[in-house]
């Protein structure tokens, strides 16, 4: 299904989504729970094959990258272990009825939210944002489920309103439920996550059913605040926006961690230098080859073919996204999915857009390729709540 027909499919599938949410309201649907094997046998395997591959390839790049470095060593180590507590809490949340997380949305994310008060005050700083906690070995960023219940919320809300927004203040609530959390992770300060909650209210906004002068009318709003709120950044976020714009104006400083991932995915080649033997991120020439940057260190060492494996991979997820949300049947669902993909696919975007110089430099890691054990885990519970949704769709078909 084209990105076009999607959008033409959006207004018949809303309706079809509200007469459904009458008739299970109606029929007492909501209280029966789904037998698990039969839900289990509607897993979207193509999507679970593609995750389970980008996260392999991730850990065999991060082997590669790190040799030579015995505390980069012990951290691939670690994320083998984070890579196990995942599956399992990708299981904790495949298994269950998803339609029981709109009766959690609420603690969860009042919850979310108190930890990114404490982190302020409590969190340890890492490369200058404090949005960390760090409890011996363990390392965790409260801003990662934040993200995650933030969409469990926008869902319950807009999902208790099947007849759609239709005023603008209406949209006060919902606004104030994603700029809360943004503006204390911009705090951090981290403005790459803060803007995906942007990209998550205009995404569910859409599908939620809100009229299109509204929404037209909210992202013009919002570019011009965004444009206005400029002399706010701080220096070093200045920087970044100057070097998108010229990377040479600065090579050694603001501009040489931008300069190193073209030359590293410049000279990866048509078939890369092979496992281990890029220069670039073997070497330490290119910063955060393990987190921020592992797509210029993917190309590197695995070129063109390579790269063009990585982004089909993420294609079959973005698909299988897409066919999720269309095939959702109930109002709750379906914004689940679109709120959690959109996290998704910005995190994608704009991490590969920042390593070729699309995008500016935002610290975004890529989702199952780049290094973080908490931000693996948020990804594998994030999938598993899509997939939940996904392998339950023929509870709500209608005989």
């Amino acid at each position: 299904m084209s990105l076009v027909e999607f959008g033409a499919h959006v207004p018949t599938r809303l309706g079809e989504l509200r007469h459904g949410a009458a008739v299970e309201r109606q029929s007492g649907a909501l209280g029966r729970p789904a037998h698990l094997l039969t839900a289990l046998r509607h897993l979207d395997l193509p999507m679970a094959a593609a995750i389970v591959t980008l996260t392999t390839l991730g850990l065999w790049l991060l082997f590669g990258t790190v040799q030579g470095s015995g505390f980069l060593l012990a951290a691939a180590d670690r994320q083998i272990t984070w890579f196990g507590l995942s599956i399992v809490a990708f299981l904790v949340v495949l298994l269950p009825d998803y339609r029981w997380l709109g009766k959690l949305a609420t603690v969860a994310y009042a919850s979310n939210l108190v930890l990114l008060v404490l982190v302020l005050f409590l969190g340890t700083t890492v490369n200058g944002a404090t949005s960390w906690f760090r409890l011996g070995p363990i390392s965790f960023q409260p801003a990662e489920t934040m993200k995650v219940s933030t969409v469990m919320m926008l869902a319950h809300w807009f999902a208790l309103r099947p007849e759609g927004v239709e005023r603008p203040r209406d949209l006060l609530l919902p606004g104030l439920l994603c700029a809360v959390p943004a503006a204390l992770i911009l705090k951090q300060p981290d403005l790459g996550t803060a803007s995906l909650f942007g990209i998550v209210f205009f995404s569910m906004l859409f599908w939620a059913g809100v009229k299109r002068w509204i929404l037209v009318a909210m992202i013009l709003a919002g570019l011009t605040c965004a444009a206005g709120t400029y002399p706010l950044l701080k220096p070093y976020q200045k920087e970044r926006l100057k070097t998108f714009v010229d990377p040479a104006r600065d090579p050694r400083g603001s501009g040489y961690n931008v300069i190193q991932s073209f030359i590293a995915v410049g000279s990866g080649g048509i078939a890369g230098r092979g496992w281990g033997q890029g220069t670039q991120s073997v070497h330490r020439y290119l910063p955060e080859a393990h987190t921020d940057f592992v797509f210029a260190s993917a190309v590197e060492q695995t070129g063109f073919l390579g790269a063009m494996m990585i982004l089909g991979l993420y294609g079959v997820v973005f698909w299988r996204i897409l066919v999720a949300v269309r095939n959702a049947r109930d109002r709750f669902g379906g914004l689940l999915v679109v709120g959690l993909g959109a996290i998704l696919m910005g995190h994608i975007l704009m991490n590969i857009g920042m390593c070729i110089g699309l995008f500016p430099v935002t610290g975004l890691p890529l989702p199952f390729l780049s290094y973080g054990g908490s931000f693996l885990l948020a990804m594998f519970v994030l999938v598993g709540l899509i997939l939940n949704v996904s392998m339950r769709r023929f509870l709500f078909s209608q005989g």
